[in-house]
């Protein structure tokens, strides 16, 4: 135990030593003071001695919306935070390998994997003790200038780290794998940037994939309703139901096959995506828990009716791909919060087994 809490120190001074711990802390406690400018009222917001009516929008709300789910949560806390933290550790295992540092720490009584564990937890305390001076700041400062005091803001240290955890496994394997902090850096990133666009085209085919469904039911409703038109008898000479009932079944027929159609290749895709987004680590979703809690659910806008003009792709209804839009957000924000950290934690853990069966077997 001694010798896990010496090396601990002993990483945490190499990392302190980079100033990078300073910096990042610097451009933090930057955010926060840029927060700690704007303030709300019941009128408006205020910016130092100036203020702005916000109209017929909630002040409260407005604030809450801009500055802590787009500026805290979606820009800083989602992306700005965790690239830090990336650029802060990403050389902590590529540097142990190339520069012989690993030939000293070899020579004492220590097995490798204690001390591949022990490095890894040293940046997870890095980052973690760098949230937890941001979301205390964040959580002074919110309560200062809007009377409302928010714990749920503390929420952002374990789901922030956890999603700090996802990205750095794998930077941590590729580093030891390259021993090259630049090439584990950028390919860290890509790969970041892949399991975001994965979550996102996994929701966006899952909408059109629903919508397609709801249109073909619509469209099939509409379809029994012409055919019952066109078999009741003409009451008149000049009544012309019948025919336009059977100008609409026509077209509905066409319809309903080109929505079948769609559908057809719209399942294949969703359901390749669906698979690869169940084991890809989930930080989109991560990110969403911060903003689900935070905002107390009425204020994400997950249950607000949204319009749509025009028409839809692959010939959806409008109104279907606005219910299936509106269904597949509730789906995504009530799911299961075992489900998302358990899976994501699964990949981590499998690469995190295979980094540090290279770094045990390695040869240095």
């Amino acid at each position: 135990m001694i010798q896990t809490w010496a090396l601990l120190v002993d990483a945490y001074r190499e990392l302190n030593s980079k100033k990078l711990f300073w910096i990042t802390l610097f451009l933090s406690i930057s955010v926060i003071l840029v927060l700690a400018l704007f303030g709300v009222d019941d009128e408006g917001l205020t910016f130092l001695k100036f203020h702005w009516n916000t109209g017929f929008l909630d002040p409260h709300f407005f604030y809450r919306a801009v500055f802590l789910s787009l500026i805290v949560i979606g820009i800083w806390l989602s992306w700005g935070a965790v690239i830090l933290a990336l650029i802060s550790t990403a050389g902590t295992f590529p540097d142990l390998i190339a520069g012989g540092e690993i030939d000293l720490y070899l020579s004492k009584p220590i097995s490798r994997l204690r001390l591949f564990l022990t490095k890894y937890c040293t940046s997870l305390l890095f980052v973690t003790l760098q949230l937890t001076l941001f979301s205390f700041g964040c959580y002074l400062v919110v309560g200062w200038r809007t009377h409302e005091w928010r714990p749920s803001l503390f929420l952002a240290i374990p789901l922030i780290v956890l999603l700090f955890s996802y990205i750095y496994a794998f930077c941590v394997l590729i580093g030891i794998w390259t021993r090259s902090t630049i090439t584990a850096l950028l390919l860290a990133t890509l790969l970041w940037l892949f399991f975001s666009g994965v979550q996102r085209t996994e929701h966006l085919l899952a909408v059109f994939r629903l919508g397609l469904e709801k249109s073909i039911h619509r469209t099939e409703v509409d379809l029994k309703q012409a055919q019952t038109q066109a078999q009741t008898p003409s009451r008149t000479l000049f009544d012309l139901q019948q025919g336009l009932a059977r100008k609409r079944i026509d077209t509905d027929n066409e319809h309903l096959q080109e929505l079948h159609e769609s559908l057809s290749r719209i399942a294949i895709f969703e359901d390749l995506t669906r698979g690869l987004e169940a084991i890809v680590p989930k930080t989109l979703e991560t990110t969403n828990m911060l903003d689900r809690y935070l905002l107390e659910g009425e204020d994400t806008g997950a249950d607000s009716e949204q319009s749509s003009r025009g028409p839809q792709p692959m010939g959806i209804d409008p109104r279907d791909f606005n219910a299936a839009n509106l269904e597949i957000q509730h789906r995504s924000l009530n799911r299961s919060v075992g489900y998302v950290i358990g899976t994501s934690l699964a990949s981590e853990g499998v690469v995190l087994l295979i980094a540090a069966w290279i770094f045990c077997r390695r040869d240095y």
